[in-house]
């Protein structure tokens, strides 16, 4: 498989393009540009979370932990003592960096239903449902997110599968087919419990209509200028000499 830097070196710049494709095409404002290439960035590493030793899965649980027992804490803050609540906070801390790090790297197996088109679905499902129902945002604004998350994961996958033909070798690895794939027929039993939770999720997203009208518009589109009409990069140059 490839490695965590040609991972993030492949999906950053491509998810950059794609973001800001969109503000060319006045579908994002420069802020969400931003969130865009910083989640499908986030979505080329994801895949690699089911890897005990992983750097995805490292950092995950680091931020997860104190996160999470910071929100334990502060719903708690009224009922108890300072020192009661920093008990709180590094019980839960421990809980998660341990307990339930172990647990995750028990239940996954690497190369396992992490890595197919189906976790990745899914993974775009739950950032749509975090976006729209914990941070308010739009539900274009969430789909398109969450889209950003999922096309990451698929360069994941697609580097993957390119690294398993071994272009520069003479012989094709065995683990060809084991990233970009639909069903893990050697895990039947998680492969069905990952669909049906891919279908529960989809009824709990917010509405996809608006998300599917706008990127489906092809005059959208018509707004992107692949090359400039005229002089290159005129108002830079202007704006420039007005500066100096």
């Amino acid at each position: 498989m490839a490695d965590f830097k040609t991972h993030i070196f492949v999906a950053s710049p491509l998810s950059g393009l794609a973001a800001t494709s969109l503000l060319v095409a006045r579908m994002a404002t420069p802020r969400e540009v931003v969130l865009y290439f910083l989640l499908g960035s986030i979505g080329g590493i994801l895949p690699d979370i089911d890897s005990d030793t992983s750097i995805p899965v490292r950092l995950t649980f680091n931020f997860l932990a104190p996160v999470i027992a910071f929100l334990i804490m502060f719903t708690h803050g009224s009922a108890y003592s300072v020192i009661e609540l920093l008990l709180i906070w590094l019980t839960s801390f421990l809980i998660v960096k341990y307990c339930v790090f172990s647990f995750f790297t028990h239940l996954t197996v690497h190369r396992g239903v992490i890595h197919s088109i189906p976790a990745g679905v899914l993974f775009w499902f739950l950032t749509n449902i975090l976006l729209y129902r914990v941070f308010g945002f739009s539900s274009f604004n969430a789909w398109m997110a969450g889209f950003f998350v999922f096309f990451g994961y698929i360069i994941h996958l697609v580097l993957d599968e390119l690294n398993s033909l071994n272009l520069l070798g003479s012989h094709v690895k065995n683990s060809l087919g084991t990233a970009l794939s639909l069903v893990k027929f050697n895990d039947l039993k998680t492969t069905i419990l990952l669909y049906l939770a891919v279908i529960v999720l989809f009824y709990l997203n917010p509405d996809p209509q608006p998300f599917f009208d706008k990127i489906l518009n092809k005059n959208i589109y018509l707004h992107i200028r692949f090359f400039p009409q005229g002089q290159w990069f005129q108002d830079l140059f202007k704006n420039l000499i007005e500066f100096a």
